[in-house]
């Protein structure tokens, strides 16, 4: 018989949010259910229950901590002088082959907010600092525009990004290189 670990209450979280990240990736937001998370997670449906509350809960908080692991790590890269066409690549990377886009849509579709928008906020607020020193921006109306944008782009692009292209009959070596394109416009 296996011996149970006992994990704190953070281990437990930062476990569940690893598994449900995969699944995400995996099987999009049908992989996001209690029992299938709770099972590959090594642990009770009832545990589970009891650091989210539901599904719901615990698709929020996932949302968030990929949402709070993307600013930090484009904060990261903004002050390691990363060139912006990989930054926007990356963002275009992550939000469309992690999930992280669908996961935000349905956010937006149930009207749901940041469980944590303090956490959020400053961390916003931080990328808009770090942007707008790599930009030399004077204005950051200018800089939220610019992230506005890039952000919604990229969003759009995990959602619907190759239907609409294939759609517009675009190429996939053009698909491919939009964020490149979108740097360049916003240069």
């Amino acid at each position: 018989m296996a011996v149970r670990r006992r994990r704190t209450a953070e281990e437990s979280r930062s476990l569940i949010l690893d598994v449900a990240a995969r699944r995400l990736r995996g099987q999009g937001l049908e992989g996001l259910n209690i029992t299938g998370v709770a099972e590959e997670a090594g642990i009770s449906h009832a545990t589970l229950i009891h650091h989210f509350g539901s599904s719901g809960g615990m698709r929020e908080a996932l949302a968030d901590k990929m949402t709070r692991d993307l600013i930090e790590d484009l904060v990261e890269a903004f002050d390691a002088r990363v060139a912006p066409v990989e930054l926007t690549r990356n963002v275009f990377s992550a939000l469309a082959e992690g999930g992280h886009a669908r996961l935000l849509a349905w956010r937006a579709v149930e009207g749901r907010g940041s469980q944590d928008v303090t956490a959020v906020a400053t961390l916003f607020d931080r990328l808009l600092d770090t942007t707008q020193k790599a930009l030399g921006a004077d204005s950051r109306d200018h800089v939220k525009r610019v992230v506005y944008l890039v952000s919604i782009a990229a969003v759009g692009y995990g959602l619907a990004g190759k239907v609409l292209a294939q759609a517009l009959g675009m190429a996939e070596d053009k698909i491919a290189q939009f964020p490149e394109c979108m740097t360049e416009h916003i240069a």
